[in-house]
């Protein structure tokens, strides 16, 4: 590898990955706008139908997003009626988050949408190259948590 490589690196990473999260957002935002699910929203049903009961707070640590935006947002999805929240027998400062039968309900499509913009991104990458893709972005994400 050159040295221009390695001045650009930087940049490139950083440029690459917040280019890719944007595309997503804008591809979900897109294929979700009659469900009016909007940037996290979509994320935040997911991850409840896959962890029933969690907490706001869980999901903002998860999501690595701030609590008032899981707040607002979770406020959100309660009005459309995909989620409730039920306050923690435990603490009672804490909200414990369901989805309702109209939020399950949305769990095929968002993963049919998801499988749509994994398959569009990667059509150009053989096999080996999408392992290696994740094994390293994996690696990249590993380091972050631990620094």
């Amino acid at each position: 590898m050159d040295k221009e490589f390695f001045d650009t690196y930087p940049r490139k990473l950083s440029r690459y990955s917040t280019f890719l999260y944007r595309h997503k957002t804008k591809f979900m935002n897109e294929k979700l706008k009659d469900y009016e699910l909007q940037g996290l929203m979509f994320m935040m049903v997911n991850y409840v139908h896959h962890h029933p009961g969690t907490s706001q707070d869980a999901i903002a640590c998860h999501m690595n997003v701030d609590k008032c935006t899981i707040a607002r947002r979770t406020n959100r999805l309660e009005e459309l009626g995909y989620l409730t929240r039920k306050t923690d027998v435990n603490d009672r400062r804490q909200n414990n988050c369901f989805l309702t039968e109209k939020g399950e309900s949305l769990i095929p499509i968002i993963k049919e949408n998801l499988a749509a913009w994994n398959a569009l991104v990667t059509e150009e990458l053989s096999d080996d190259e999408k392992v290696t893709l994740i094994t390293l972005l994996g690696k990249v994400i590993d380091t972050c948590e631990k620094n």
